[in-house]
């Protein structure tokens, strides 16, 4: 729970969408060789926001064919009011 992988379909086939696993999983925790995490949401507060993400469109909201070429337009807001968005993200030093 909490990585995070840009999505693949297979073999080099990675492109802008973002995954982030909601629940464990092993295929969006590195199991599939074209999902491998690269980062990880981390602290209590980050948790509790998964938590909150909106699942209940399924396979049924954008596509993301349609969100990479006309972006989150005015239609898209209408026909999926509770789509989530990352609005930003701050990377914390490890060391």
């Amino acid at each position: 729970k909490g990585y995070m992988a840009y999505a693949g379909a297979g073999p080099n086939s990675r492109d802008f969408q973002l995954i982030m696993s909601l629940h464990d999983d092993k295929f969006l925790g590195g199991g599939s060789p074209w999902e491998v995490p690269w980062g990880e949401v981390v602290g209590k507060e980050s948790f509790e926001t998964l938590d909150r993400i909106y699942t209940g469109y399924g396979e049924n909201g954008p596509s993301q064919g349609m969100l990479g070429r006309k972006g989150v337009t005015e239609k898209v807001k209408e026909q999926w009011p509770k789509l989530d968005y990352i609005l930003g993200c701050d990377v914390i030093d490890s060391e």
